[in-house]
């Protein structure tokens, strides 16, 4: 009796992961994260701390908002960091409040960044403009948010 118990046991234990294999040792992909930048930096850069932080929070995957060959955002992440920077900076938004002096990013104006408006305000420019970004996630954590800022207030160069 007590071999078939011991049998049986083994038999779960292998069907609930217990086996091992190919796929079970392969790490699984990050998730999308709303703490990019979990520490704020004061002097960041481009490259190396926006745009990572705008890909994994707002998209840069093929079925993202903002991301892949069909965006359903107003602005696309994915591509080079030349490619998304020239797409940010000193552009007007196409969905922001006309003659507020919006640009998706002012460079040295963080005020007037209408991506600074979209992922710290609930309603975005007024009524009518959409809802804080990024959507259906929480809301992009304190030191992210800093420095973005930090970023457009030094310039928001592309480096």
């Amino acid at each position: 009796m007590r071999p078939i118990l011991l049998l049986v046991l083994l038999s779960l234990l292998c069907a609930c992961g217990g086996g091992g294999g190919a796929a079970a040792m392969a790490p699984p992909a990050p998730p999308p994260t709303t703490c990019p930048i979990p520490i704020a930096k004061t002097s960041p850069a481009f490259a190396a701390d926006i745009l990572p932080a705008l890909q994994s929070s707002c998209g840069s995957a093929a079925t993202s908002c903002h991301g892949g060959a069909s965006p359903t955002g107003h602005v696309i992440y994915s591509g080079t960091a030349g490619e998304v920077h020239a797409r940010l900076v000193n552009v007007v938004p196409t969905n922001a409040p006309a003659g507020a002096g919006w640009l998706l990013v002012k460079p040295g104006d963080p005020t007037h960044s209408w991506l600074l408006e979209k992922v710290t305000k609930d309603q975005p420019g007024g009524t009518g403009y959409g809802t804080r970004m990024p959507q259906a996630a929480p809301n992009l954590c304190q030191p992210t948010v800093y420095t973005l800022s930090a970023w457009i207030s030094a310039g928001a160069l592309n480096n």
